[in-house]
């Protein structure tokens, strides 16, 4: 292993005990049009998590860029980081970021995020895909738009925002469900790189085949 696969595998392990039952990760997931990847996520029909994972040898340049992503698609998201990086995290960290780092085989959480209890209207239409949109808006006798961008303009004027957010909660979740099943059947008394890579997505989890829908509100 590198040393981040090595870290990102003690942050899975210290994770895996915490999970509820609804709850899953994914590994790599690629997000907003490709532009992000997301170190870790966890999901469930009420939760959507992002992890950025920080260790010695990494540095913050992109930092910025990444909270800002992360802020805007998911309902919270932290950094967990080496001690080493802690104080300067705190000062270039948003307010609305949690900051967690390991100790020993458990994660010490050093500030809490701030979490939404459900994406926007914009944000939620985001993640969907065509086939989400389709079963989203299925009625019998309605006809729908052939075309991905007259579906979510459909679904915009017509599906309220906390359904769409509830929906698209569960499609992620969905998304990352058999992975993260095929993870746990294989896992033994360690999480290997073997096992960290069976939880990576192969391609972006956004928009239609992995091109998001629409920009986030501002």
């Amino acid at each position: 292993m590198t040393y981040a696969e090595d870290l990102k595998a003690l942050v899975i392990s210290a994770l895996l005990p915490t999970l509820t039952v609804d709850e899953v990760i994914g590994t790599e997931v690629r997000f907003g049009e490709g532009q992000f990847r997301a170190d870790l996520v966890i999901a469930s029909p009420v939760r959507l998590s992002a992890l950025e994972i920080k260790g010695p040898r990494d540095n913050l340049d992109k930092l910025a860029g990444q909270a800002e992503g992360y802020d805007a698609m998911f309902l919270d998201f932290s950094v967990v980081a080496d001690a080493a990086w802690l104080d300067a995290l705190r000062i270039k960290l948003p307010r609305s970021a949690g900051l967690m780092t390991l100790s020993g085989q458990s994660l010490l959480r050093i500030r809490q995020p701030r979490i939404r209890t459900r994406l926007g209207p914009e944000t939620a239409l985001r993640w969907l895909r065509t086939e989400d949109l389709k079963l989203l808006l299925r009625v019998p006798g309605q006809s729908l738009p052939g075309h991905y961008e007259g579906l979510v303009e459909l679904a915009r004027r017509t599906v309220p925002a906390p359904t769409l957010s509830a929906f698209a909660l569960m499609s992620v979740r969905d998304r990352l469900q058999p992975r993260f099943d095929a993870f746990r059947q294989e896992l033994g008394k360690t999480v290997t790189l073997d096992d960290v890579r069976m939880l990576t997505l192969g391609d972006r989890i956004t928009g239609p085949d992995g091109k998001s829908a629409a920009q986030d509100e501002s």
